[in-house]
């Protein structure tokens, strides 16, 4: 028999046998420490791995020799870099930043030899103190965290690579969708180069504003759906009668990673995109919305079209979406 058939089959049924749908809150802080991840993105590529049964494994033996030597790394995940070619070619202090957006925002637990704000500010080299929050970690236990950009994390971590100690600060990642309304132009519309002469305002204030609300949102993919809506917002009185049957111009609907649905730029004259139409009526909804759908996506203007029913004026209203990135 093929020595090297039997030894895949035998490896095959192994994956079989240790797929676990028990994600443990370690594992996911890890792949999010390891892979720049939030926490949605690192359960799911757990949970895809996982049930990956062609997924090459390590032997036990090769893994007791090389362990030692990755900081951060368990089996699995080290099993997942190599598997996916994310294996670290720098220090973890420098490691992914140079080629992360700089615009990216960071939550910094204070603790260890970051007693307070200023400690950050001294650390990380900043003109001024963060602004500290106050939260409850899974536990209950009252924590205290800073917010800090991508620029900030790495000096930060060099500097705790010089000192030398083996303290490791605990950040998460804040991915959110850009929102950056522009109030003397119509930039970003959906559909729209704001820069022709065609779509200049003329003697109108852009709508909607930045900071205005409740404000219309026109959802097309899992948003559009009450229950997971209902989740995102935390709220259980969301209806059916809430999400109501609308379509946009200027977008075609896509898909990244091969499942999500994305909705992206198009000429105006082409076929509208259907979906609901949703009143988030404060900034914290909003906030909700822009996590859930990450900095993959950007909040652009829009004009929602009512399908059915009457509301606002020409048959609807104006209002905003999810604009996908890339």
């Amino acid at each position: 028999m093929d020595l090297d058939l039997l030894a895949a089959c035998e490896g095959l049924v192994a994956n079989v046998y240790d797929k676990d749908d028990n994600i443990l809150a370690a594992d996911v802080d890890r792949w999010k420490y390891l892979f720049e991840l939030t926490a949605a993105e690192a359960e799911t590529e757990i949970r895809e791995w996982r049930s990956s049964i062609g997924r090459e494994s390590l032997g036990s033996e090769a893994w007791e020799l090389i362990k030692d030597s990755l900081e951060g790394f368990d089996k699995e995940s080290y099993e997942y870099a190599l598997a996916t070619q994310r294996l670290p070619t720098a220090p973890r202090s420098s490691r992914g930043e140079a080629g992360m957006n700089p615009k990216s925002r960071f939550l910094l637990k204070l603790e260890g030899p970051f007693v307070d704000v200023k400690a950050v500010q001294a650390i990380g080299n900043l003109e001024s103190p963060p602004t500290k929050y106050h939260g409850a970690d899974d536990g209950g236990e009252d924590v205290e965290f800073c917010i800090v950009n991508a620029t900030v994390k790495k000096n930060i971590m060099d500097i705790l690579l010089d000192l030398g100690g083996g303290f490791r600060p605990t950040f998460i990642r804040i991915s959110e969708a850009e929102k950056n309304l522009s109030p003397i132009c119509c930039h970003p519309t959906l559909g729209i180069d704001s820069t022709m002469p065609q779509y200049r305002l003329q003697n109108k204030t852009a709508a909607p504003a930045q900071n205005e609300y409740p404000v219309w949102y026109f959802f097309y993919g899992t948003l559009a759906d009450q229950e997971v809506l209902g989740r995102v917002l935390q709220r259980d009185d969301i209806s059916a009668a809430d999400l109501q049957p609308a379509q946009v111009r200027g977008g075609r609907l896509t898909t990244w990673a091969g499942k999500y649905r994305a909705m992206v730029h198009a000429d105006p004259e082409t076929p509208p995109v259907a979906g609901s139409a949703f009143l988030v009526k404060t900034r914290e909804e909003e906030d909700a919305l822009r996590f859930y759908e990450t900095e993959r996506y950007a909040v652009v203007r829009c004009r929602i079209e009512l399908i059915a029913g009457e509301l606002g004026s020409s048959g609807g209203m104006d209002g905003l979406t999810f604009l996908f990135l890339g």
